[in-house]
């Protein structure tokens, strides 16, 4: 199989890049702290760059965040080893050539909204402007990928609702229908995924909760973990598909 289609790291290791755009407050960075804790309890092995933020006095980040894990047997290619970098845009509009930076060489995106009504024409530019970006791309199946809707626990008159967002999809035409939009949507909660991982060592059965090594199962995970590691694990998997379908394209 060839693999030159797969970028490669300064150590020669396949790399690829999954960046997360969306507007600021949305959850960006809440996710890739929850996803690194989770990977240094699971297989800290996995680990290959911690979190790194890049914040403004505010602690909203200011340029991006950036970590770096790895996969093993390079997940259903013929590669021993590959990585994937994940990285979140800085969402405040006076950063907005940043994002243009950032998002250079990305290999797959999460577009991760904000429901709260208050946000909602926040999620409008901010979709209006990944469309100027990168709407060619995204439209024609080029770059995969996935819509993010956070902050699900919030009450219901607090929030926009996953139709509202299905119909700014097609509205903004990032899709051509709902039924696409569906396919696309995926939803969860930053904050009860961090204190329900937070609230784990506090619990009377933690310790059935590790393998012999010490490590959290990944079946133990709770559920509003699972859901927010979920967008990650799919659109990783998205990608690497994508790319092995490119390579038998051209092996053709």
């Amino acid at each position: 199989m060839k693999q030159a289609i797969f970028k490669r790291d300064v150590e020669g290791v396949p790399t690829i890049k999954l960046t997360v755009f969306g507007p600021s407050l949305a959850g960006k960075t809440s996710l890739l702290t929850i996803y690194s804790i989770l990977k240094k309890v699971e297989n800290p092995d996995s680990v290959y760059s911690e979190l790194k933020k890049i914040d403004d006095p505010s602690g909203r980040t200011a340029l991006f965040d950036q970590s770096v894990f790895e996969l093993p047997k390079g997940q259903g290619t013929s590669l021993p080893l590959m990585r994937y970098a994940l990285y979140s845009v800085a969402g405040q509009e006076r950063y907005k050539e940043t994002r243009k930076v950032v998002l250079k060489g990305t290999d797959g995106l999460m577009v991760m909204l904000d429901p709260m009504v208050e946000q909602w024409e926040e999620n409008v530019k901010s979709l209006n402007e990944l469309m100027d970006l990168l709407g060619d791309q995204l439209t024609t199946g080029k770059l995969p990928w996935v819509l993010v809707i956070n902050k699900i626990d919030l009450p219901p008159e607090e929030r926009k609702t996953s139709t509202e967002f299905m119909d700014l999809m097609v509205k903004v035409g990032l899709v051509k229908d709902t039924g696409e939009a569906f396919t696309k949507l995926l939803e969860m909660s930053c904050l009860s995924a961090r204190n329900d991982l937070l609230a784990m060592p506090k619990r009377k059965d933690w310790r059935e909760q590790l393998d012999s090594s010490g490590r959290l199962r990944k079946e133990a995970r709770p559920e509003s973990v699972i859901k927010a590691a979920h967008p990650i694990e799919v659109l990783t998997r998205m990608v690497i598909e994508h790319k092995i379908q490119m390579i038998r394209s051209r092996s053709q």
